[in-house]
């Protein structure tokens, strides 16, 4: 069975907001320039993981969210949302926890 995700490309005057991932070995990617977003739990829709997976990395989540891709490979399905961030970074967790780039 395959493990689906849920990403975010949010987007703000023209920058992207990513994610620099914690240098864990448990985690995908560890150090690695990322999306923010995660795993569906069970019962979940890819929008409703992803809002989730948003207010538990940054705090913050766009009120629209547009599906942009579903990426089948191997045994890993991605869903992609662009969204507009609408809040300052500054406002955002990720701002403080420095897990941020533009």
């Amino acid at each position: 069975m395959a493990v689906e995700v849920a990403l975010a490309m949010l987007q703000r005057d023209g920058r992207w907001l990513i994610q620099l991932r914690d240098e864990s070995p448990t985690i995908v990617a560890p150090g690695c320039w990322g999306l923010f977003g995660g795993h569906l739990e069970p019962g979940e829709t890819p929008e409703q993981a992803l809002r989730r997976e948003l207010l538990e990395e940054i705090s913050w989540q766009p009120p629209d969210l547009e599906l942009v891709m579903v990426h089948p490979i191997h045994r890993r399905t991605a869903h992609g949302f662009r969204g507009e961030l609408l809040v300052p970074l500054e406002q955002c967790s990720c701002w403080r926890a420095r897990t941020w780039a533009w």
